[in-house]
């Protein structure tokens, strides 16, 4: 799939122009995992995000046992990973394929490069992210109520 089409399927990247997605698309790397690959580990440098093509990418969570806890399922045209890019923090989960996958790859430093270079294009790829990281947020504040019901039950 060409790589400005696929970029336009993506909700972060969907408001952006043919010129903006092309500058985007220059700072794609891309990569594949077979199934079971780790694509980072807790604890890791949070430097890159990460845009599934095809397959899954499982992200977990250990508990306080040291058990993985799966938190999602991500597939096509999904990202992954930016929260810590953006907190400059190391990674708060794990990420690996749970099917031989495809993704993108944007390195913090070449995405800051670009934010900073074109202040409406970093408004637009900001907001989509925002709106990702919402829709994130309020569907985990759905599962944490409906724990909290089932404990009051």
């Amino acid at each position: 799939m060409e790589l400005k089409k696929f970029l336009r399927e993506v909700d972060t990247f969907s408001a952006l122009t043919d010129s903006e997605l092309e500058r985007v698309a220059a700072i794609c790397r891309d990569r594949a995992f077979s199934k079971g690959d780790a694509v980072y580990s807790e604890r890791e440098p949070g430097d890159k995000l990460f845009i599934i093509e095809s397959g899954a990418i499982e992200i977990s969570k250990t508990n306080g046992n040291g058990v993985p806890t799966r938190i999602a399922i991500l597939e096509h045209g999904e990202i992954f990973g930016e929260l810590s890019m953006f907190e400059d923090r190391p990674r708060s989960s794990s990420a690996a394929a749970s099917r031989d996958s495809r993704v993108k790859i944007i390195e913090k430093r070449e995405l800051d490069v670009l934010l900073a270079s074109d202040a409406p294009l970093a408004v637009r790829i900001l907001r989509g992210l925002l709106k990702k990281t919402a829709a994130r947020l309020r569907l985990a504040d759905e599962a944490i109520q409906t724990l909290i019901r089932s404990f009051d039950a």
